[in-house]
Formats: C-alpha cells, sequence, structure tokens
C-alpha cells in the first residue's frame, strides 16, 4: 500500500465517521440542541464548547475512551500518594465535584461507560448508534434500496 491509498482510505475512514455522526444527531435531534435565543458571549461560548466535547466524544468514541481510561488511572495513581489522598478526601462530596460530574454525564451521554475491547468503541457507544439507527427510520425499504440486486 504505498501512502497515496493510504490517505485516501483514511480520508474516507473521516468521510464515513463524519455521516455517521451526522446520521445520529439527525435522527436523535436531543444530541445537537440549540443554544438559548438570549445567549450572551460566554454563554454561548460555553454551549459551543461543550457541544464540542459531546461531538468530540461521540464521533471519536474510541480516542475518548482511550483519554477517559488515561485520565481515570492516572487519578488513581495519584490518589495513592500522600498529596493524592489528602485532595481526594477533601474533594469526597464536595459540590464542585459534583457539578463537574453533571457536566462529564451531560455531555458524554455516560458512552465511555462498561466494557469495551482494547482500541474498539464502548459498548454504550454502539446502542446509542444502534438506537438513533433502528428507533428513528432505519428501514427495510432504506435496505433495500443499498442491497445490491442478487445479495442476499
Amino acid at each position: 500500500m504505498n501512502p497515496e491509498m493510504l490517505i485516501g482510505m483514511l480520508a474516507e475512514l473521516e468521510r464515513i465517521r463524519e455521516a455517521t455522526l451526522d446520521l445520529v444527531e439527525r435522527n436523535a435531534p436531543q444530541l445537537l440542541p440549540v443554544p438559548a435565543d438570549d445567549a450572551d458571549g460566554t454563554e454561548r461560548a460555553a454551549f459551543d464548547l461543550l457541544l464540542g466535547a459531546r461531538r468530540a466524544v461521540l464521533g471519536s468514541p474510541v480516542a475518548a475512551r482511550g483519554v477517559h481510561d488515561m485520565l481515570i488511572a492516572e487519578g488513581a495513581r495519584y490518589a495513592q500518594t500522600p498529596a493524592g489522598a489528602q485532595l481526594r478526601d477533601a474533594l469526597a462530596g464536595s459540590p464542585a465535584v459534583e457539578n463537574l460530574r453533571r457536566i462529564w454525564e451531560t455531555l458524554s451521554l455516560n458512552v465511555l461507560d462498561g466494557p469495551a475491547e482494547p482500541h474498539a468503541a464502548p459498548i454504550a457507544w454502539s446502542e446509542l448508534l444502534a438506537d438513533a439507527l433502528v428507533g428513528h427510520g432505519l428501514n427495510d425499504s432504506i435496505l433495500a434500496r443499498l442491497r445490491p440486486e442478487g445479495f442476499a
């Protein structure tokens, strides 16, 4: 395989990834909310940042899971040091930590939780994709148009 072919394949995979994300967002519009009409510059910037983070998680679940797992492992390692244990204890029950958890769960939809093979999309992400496709209009007539004649 030459470099041009590899670049072409990567470009095609990116196109497919973007089309999949667009399909999920169109079929589940609640995943792509619009900002409030009266959002000021700061509120709009925060909204755009969080929506961009959601698109990154949903659009690149394997990479997002890798970052997620790395951060959890690093936090666990740090919590085993005296300074880390002290910080962990100070943060336990903190309203700020609870708020960060709510923010994370809202933007990630918890699709990074649960089991996943190494370098594979988390099962929760696959379930979200399946729900968006099957639950919102993927039917036999669409599949029939995609199926080549004579293909079982």
